[in-house]
């Protein structure tokens, strides 16, 4: 009697099971691995401004202790040649200028040729930077400055009296005429009872979100006048008008800072 042998190759139901498996795998590495990255763009980031953070320093220790300037406006006319983006090109590489969490349409496009800072369709100029400078820190654009002239700005090492906690540079916003700016106006977040919705019309406060997130508890990288960098809530840094570590002047906010 001819033995009947069972033909090679897998059945219906186990190819589903299979299948089920591989199903199962990915949705647990995909997560992981979408995890993995925004870790190490946030290193990378972190990274960039500490390097802008240790080029102010170096301008710091040659400049009597004064601070960098911003020039690059959201309207209007500014100075772009004492803007931080080109005063600390002479300090460090221009590429940490821009950070690789940045997805902003305003950059140029590589591949384009125009020249940098001007739209090919006359369309307005393009983004120089993902940072920007807190402008409380600024001779020609803090508050201070605005109401009692430059003289009265807290440009200078000596006049902020928590460097360790006070805000210095951050991301800016990815559209809207701030993208293409090097500094938001924090004066203006104290209208109302949602601040971070305010801000984010200027910086980025979600930047280390790796998505869109406009509440309290979005987290961004930003920097200290003192050097130091951390990764931290919105929230945690300003509060109000009297409760922020932007304006030298205010107190922290309560959550810490």
């Amino acid at each position: 009697m001819r033995s009947r042998t069972r033909p090679a190759g897998f059945t219906v139901v186990e190819l589903l099971a299979v299948i089920g498996v591989i199903v199962v795998l990915m949705g647990i590495a995909i997560p992981t691995l979408r995890t993995a990255r925004l870790a190490s763009l946030n290193t990378r980031d972190l990274s960039n401004i500490r390097q802008l953070g240790i080029a102010h320093l170096s301008y710091q220790v040659t400049n009597a202790d004064h601070f960098v300037d911003v020039g690059l406006p959201h309207g209007g006319y500014g100075n772009e040649a004492v803007s931080f983006v080109e005063v600390l090109s002479r300090y460090t590489d221009d590429i940490i200028m821009k950070s690789p969490l940045d997805d902003s349409p305003h950059w140029p496009n590589e591949l384009g040729g125009q020249d940098r800072g001007v739209e090919p369709d006359g369309g307005g100029p393009l983004r120089r930077t993902s940072y920007g400078m807190n402008n409380y820190l600024s001779r020609n654009y803090s508050p201070m400055a605005a109401i009692y002239g430059p003289g009265h700005a807290a440009d200078r090492l000596p006049k902020v009296g928590r460097p360790d906690r006070t805000v210095c540079f951050l991301h800016m916003a990815r559209t809207g005429s701030y993208a293409v700016s090097d500094h938001p106006h924090v004066e203006s977040w104290g209208v109302g009872d949602e601040p971070w919705r305010l801000a984010s019309a200027n910086i980025c406060i979600w930047a280390a979100e790796g998505s869109e997130s406009i509440d309290g508890l979005a987290r961004s990288n930003y920097s200290f006048v003192d050097g130091s960098t951390a990764t931290r809530h919105f929230e945690d840094l300003y509060e109000s008008r009297e409760r922020n570590v932007f304006d030298p002047d205010a107190l922290p906010p309560d959550g810490g800072g």
